[in-house]
């Protein structure tokens, strides 16, 4: 049984949904934090072999001392082999830091399109891999290729989106390459959600997903995969690695008529978050026009968590047959947004709620405020 650990998509450098310098340059300590963990724990474990199937940063945003880190770390575990796939968002170039940059010796980074073998014979294991040159990839390099030597444990390590068809740009792989491949374990990158260690065929794959979430888009504590692998055997195990997470709760208002309401159950709602947490709060409901409340003061209530965001996400109350024949301005502007009101698209029912609960509140000579 081999041990290995198994890591994707860690996006070093990479700009942040949350755009406050201070708390930017709070996530980038964070992310590097998390890559360090993940090596000692690998030291710990005792890991013999470790897999970054590819984005380890943005090679559009990277600094040397990032490099310099990831360099660092991986130097700082001898007794491991690490592999490297370049993916699309830090391929192997010209002037790609896995080019300039001098790496450890135990580290081997794959620089082409085409598969690639590199033997272990003390581990009777053969690593397979590919890289990205570019920020796409149109042809699967595993597509019809299977390993050299059956008798040995075979892993493949690439960046690459599984599809129903060629569609991707990203390296499109179909779950008949997967398991027509023969390979014991594919370990594979770009998919920002974990899938644990599925199966098709005789071919055990995993996505480790993100080590850590760089957004709302992408919620929960996030982490890399470790275990066994042999002949015919898959062990592997998710670990959480994420320094915070992000988490979007959702809040009916629509019986409330004072702040302290809202604020009141938004911390019932929030109760069981902490302070790993970045929260956001979206407030929904139907209110009347009226009703108006600031979303930044109900923020400066809470200290409990990394981060909270509240939005109102509200709906003022219509009384749509009133507004139809009304002959008022008020009518005339309802009338012209009903349309967009009941859009299919949900960006343009959102500007049209918006325009709505602006005008309605002009209309009774209330403050225009940042809803």
């Amino acid at each position: 049984m081999v041990k290995i650990v198994h890591c994707a998509d860690v996006h070093f450098d990479s700009p942040f949904a949350l755009s406050d310098p201070r708390n930017a340059e709070l996530r980038r300590i964070e992310f590097r934090s998390a890559f360090s963990s993940l090596v000692m724990y690998a030291k710990n474990y005792g890991a013999k072999i470790f897999l970054i199937s590819g984005d380890l940063f943005d090679d559009e945003y990277i600094s040397k001392d990032t490099a310099n880190l990831i360099s660092r770390e991986i130097a700082s575990y001898p007794d491991c082999r690490f592999f490297i796939s370049p993916g699309d968002s830090d391929p192997y170039h010209a002037k790609s830091p896995y080019k300039l940059m001098k790496w450890p010796e135990n580290v081997h980074i794959f620089k082409s399109n085409d598969l690639t073998k590199i033997e272990i014979p003390e581990l009777n294991t053969d690593i397979y891999g590919y890289a990205f040159t570019s920020g796409t990839l149109l042809v699967n390099p595993f597509a019809n290729k299977k390993p050299q030597n059956q008798n040995r444990v075979n892993v493949l390590l690439g960046h690459g989106d599984i599809v129903n068809s060629s569609e991707s740009q990203h390296c499109p792989v179909t779950k008949a390459d997967v398991g027509k491949s023969k390979f014991d374990y594919i370990a594979l990158g770009h998919w920002h959600d974990g899938t644990g260690v599925l199966k098709i065929g005789e071919t055990h794959f995993s996505y480790p997903g993100c080590l850590e979430g760089r957004g709302f888009h992408e919620p929960g504590h996030r982490g890399a995969m470790y275990g066994e692998i042999d002949k015919g055997v898959c062990e592997l195990k998710a670990q959480k690695f994420s320094r915070r997470k992000y988490e979007t709760i959702q809040v009916d208002i629509s019986h409330h008529v004072t702040e302290n309401q809202i604020i009141e159950s938004v911390r019932v709602a929030a109760a069981n978050f902490r302070d790993d947490t970045a929260l956001k709060v979206e407030l929904t409901g139907i209110l009347r026009p009226e009703f108006i409340f600031n979303p930044r003061s109900i923020e400066e209530k809470f200290t409990g968590f990394n981060f909270i965001q509240v939005k109102n996400k509200t709906t003022p109350y219509i009384d749509v047959n009133a507004l139809r024949y009304d002959k008022t301005v008020k009518g005339i502007f309802f009338r012209k947004l009903e349309g967009k009101l009941n859009s299919p698209n949900p960006k343009e029912r959102e500007e049209a709620r918006l325009a709505l609960q602006y005008g309605f509140n002009a209309f009774i000579g209330l403050d225009i405020i940042d809803f």
